[in-house]
């Protein structure tokens, strides 16, 4: 196991911490929560999803995919559409380049695709109105002290991914990384920077546009990274940064500090309480390494070979 990557710090809600730091296992009778989990792997560049409770082997695979684009898969997640089923949101990339596209998850049929001009990081889809964002950091090397990136607006022109068109010019924001559709609030958060904030989408027949929120705006983060919900208490956000993993209340907007593990790459809880979460570590690959961690359970499930750099959990749920 990468012990030097275990997250210390306590989770408010779930369960203590020993001296060792680190979050202790349920009773033995308690048997780990079943779920499916979606890792997208660097050095490979494929998609695989993987039974929580078993091996990540090959003989595991229960669905897998080559997205479109060359470099990094950098995003994966399901999402439920009336037009199209149950989709697959990809996003691949390199620091100059990168490929958002959307896949029909039962017969992987490539659905949609387009290319944007820096590095995409993460891209999600508003229920509703079928508005896709796609989320990139800036163009070129420099990693989180490099300046620049934006957000990708597409919009359909019917019920179907394939409908999808650019709606107006790339919205600038610093290091764009995170993205998560809020149906409660229909709003569409972003991190990245030192930002995390909301736009609500506002369309016509023939137009989608982002308005920022800016009563929702935190500007306290560290090279804000990662973007989920928290499927136990959905009143609030789950946000990663360089330096540690918080949780923002959405009503008041305040953050407090859950874990201060360093580089954590993706982190989500599951509504049974179970935290997943990837990160890299110092002299590592900076993507990542080849687990992913399960903190309550107290496992480490590791793809050989693999460079894991987001872990997802197997669920069309925004929250």
């Amino acid at each position: 196991m990468d012990r030097r990557g275990l997250l210390k710090g306590a989770l408010a809600g779930a369960v203590a911490v020993p001296a060792a730091g680190l979050l202790a296992a349920p009773p033995a009778s308690a048997a780990p929560a079943p779920f499916d989990v979606l890792i997208g792997d660097v050095n490979s560049g494929r998609i695989h999803l993987f039974d929580r409770n078993k091996p990540f082997t090959d003989r595991n695979v229960k669905w897998s995919l080559n997205p479109a684009g060359s470099g990094h898969p950098m995003e994966h997640r399901f999402r439920a559409t009336d037009g199209d089923g149950e989709i697959l949101l990809a996003v691949t990339g390199t620091s100059t380049t990168g490929t958002a596209s959307i896949y029909r998850r039962r017969d992987k049929k490539l659905l949609w695709s387009a290319s944007v001009k820096n590095y995409p990081h993460s891209i999600e889809r508003a229920r509703g109105t079928g508005v896709v964002v796609v989320a990139g950091r800036s163009h070129g090397s420099g990693g989180g002290a490099a300046t620049g990136g934006s957000l990708h607006v597409f919009r359909p022109t019917n019920s179907h991914a394939s409908s999808l068109v650019r709606a107006g010019s790339p919205i600038p924001f610093h290091q764009a990384h995170g993205l998560l559709w809020d149906p409660r609030l229909e709003r569409m958060w972003v991190s990245g920077g030192k930002r995390l904030t909301a736009y609500r989408i506002v369309t016509t027949a023939g137009s989608a546009k982002l308005v920022e929120d800016t009563a929702r705006r935190l500007d306290v983060f560290t090279r804000a990274h990662d973007l989920q919900p928290d499927h136990q208490r959905p009143g609030r956000l789950l946000v990663t940064d360089t330096y540690g993993v918080y949780a923002v209340d959405k009503a008041s907007m305040t953050r407090t500090r859950l874990h201060s593990r360093r580089y954590v790459k993706s982190y989500v809880r599951h509504s049974s309480g179970e935290q997943m979460w990837t990160g890299a570590i110092e002299g590592g690959n900076v993507f990542g390494t080849e687990y992913v961690h399960f903190n309550v359970s107290g496992v480490a499930r590791a793809r050989e070979g693999a460079v894991i750099y987001k872990a997802r959990l197997d669920t069309t749920a925004y929250a």
